[in-house]
């Protein structure tokens, strides 16, 4: 594991406390990987689920959660509309078939 520095990016800081257990959790899933050989800072860990924890909040704009429920809506919207148009079609399928039975 090479240091780092500014040049990666990384310029603000923050303070975070963690409880005993989640510490340990932390450094399981470090180990895990550093068996499978791949070491991980506990900070890159940690910025990895921050991330990932992000990417799920459906509130937050550009995320994938907050596409995807925007997708969903719209998607929604289309399937109202061609189901309003299939019954149209129906109905009219119907009026010709009887116009021409008559």
């Amino acid at each position: 594991m090479r240091k780092r520095g500014k040049r990666d990016g990384y310029i603000e800081r923050i303070s975070v406390g963690f409880t005993p257990e989640q510490m340990r959790r932390v450094e399981e899933v470090l180990r895990v990987r550093a068996r499978d050989g791949k070491l991980q800072h506990k900070t890159d860990l940690i910025r990895d689920a921050l991330n990932l924890y992000l990417a799920h909040q459906d509130d937050i704009p550009g995320t994938r959660a907050a596409i995807t429920r925007k997708l969903e809506g719209r998607l929604d919207a289309v399937e109202a509309q061609l189901q309003r148009q299939n019954d149209l079609l129906e109905r009219l399928v119907t009026f010709f078939q009887r116009k021409k039975g008559a």
